[in-house]
């Protein structure tokens, strides 16, 4: 089986999550992932880890799990400190995989590392919420989620067993920090837990309360969204290939395997507002053009192609692996 996600203390126009789903990713969907959250640009990843990462997560996606879901014997065989660091990434996909098919948030965005971003302390202590652990000074949450008209807050947990009630507590802690995303409350604060098993990977995906004063973030929305296409931007964009599908630019990163963004897509954001003005009507136009396109978006999808309402696509031409025969 492909395991399931249970989701719970969502309310209002969000209730409708509650309750458990079977997690329907596929290899495509995680690899795609892996590659939008994680490193704030290709060129940090390539300065901290080499330009061979982007094969390194397309082979962990593929190589820790399989078809299923289920982890395969390569990770069950890792050093302790190896999973912990596989998890970890894998579990990052999962939360950015639940936000895109779940929420329609289109992106998960890493904001601590913006040049415009700046953190608002509260003046008093923050009051510990129902379920929650006090967090820790200058805690910060993992993601923003964004999309039209809503900001989202996100903490990542990649496990291989089950959060403990301290774990999920220290979880609720961290998000329920944040009160203030560039002067609005945040519509919900997601604690996200994906566990990686045998027997198929579990997520946990909970909504405390909100509380009355805590945190406040502000940065630049579109230097947010820049970030999150930072993989195409961080390059002249004239040396892209058509060869990924129908629509799409991008180039392959591994043999077989494409990552591309919609070309229509691609030329809004390439173009860099110097304004504040400018720059806020451009994300009100980019995620309008999004938010219209989404079914067109998903339409694509195949059991190899992994389409995202943020544009992008990951499409995976290899041939599947020949399973070897047992012994009798």
């Amino acid at each position: 089986m492909a395991g399931a996600v249970t989701s719970k203390s969502f309310s209002g126009h969000w209730a409708h999550l509650n309750g458990l789903r079977t997690i329907t990713a596929t290899h495509a969907d995680l690899v795609r992932s892996l590659l939008t959250v994680g490193y704030p640009s290709r060129r940090a990843a390539i300065r901290v880890v080499g330009p061979w990462r982007e094969r390194m997560l397309v082979a962990m996606a593929t190589g820790y799990l399989d078809s299923a879901l289920n982890t395969t014997p390569y990770f069950r065989n890792l050093e302790q400190s190896e999973k912990v660091g596989v998890s970890f990434l894998l579990g990052e996909a999962f939360t950015h995989w639940f936000a895109q098919q779940h929420m329609q948030i289109q992106f998960l965005v890493h904001v601590a590392g913006l040049s415009s971003c700046n953190w608002v302390s509260p003046t008093n202590p923050l009051p510990p919420k129902a379920g929650a652990l006090p967090p820790a000074l200058k805690s910060r949450p993992d993601f923003i989620g964004i999309r039209p008209r809503q900001r989202h807050v996100f903490e990542s947990k990649g496990r291989i067993r089950a959060p403990s009630a301290a774990s999920i507590g220290k979880a609720l802690g961290q998000v329920s920090t944040l009160h203030s995303i560039n002067g609005r409350a945040p519509t919900t604060r997601c604690a996200s837990f994906f566990m990686l098993k045998s027997s198929g990977t579990e997520g946990l995906v909970v909504d405390p309360p909100s509380a009355q004063d805590g945190l406040g973030v502000v940065f630049d929305d579109y230097e947010a969204l820049a970030r999150a296409y930072a993989f195409f931007l961080d390059r002249p964009i004239d040396g892209f290939s058509d060869d990924v599908t129908a629509g799409y630019v991008g180039r392959e990163i591994e043999e077989g395997v494409f990552f591309g963004i919609d070309k229509e897509i691609l030329s809004v954001v390439s173009e860099r507002p110097s304004e504040a003005r400018s720059r806020r009507r451009r994300v009100r136009e980019i995620l309008a053009r999004l938010e219209e396109r989404s079914e067109e978006f998903s339409g694509r999808r195949d059991t190899n192609v992994s389409p995202g309402i943020d544009g992008t696509i990951l499409v995976d031409r290899r041939s599947p692996p020949v399973r070897p025969r047992r012994r009798k």
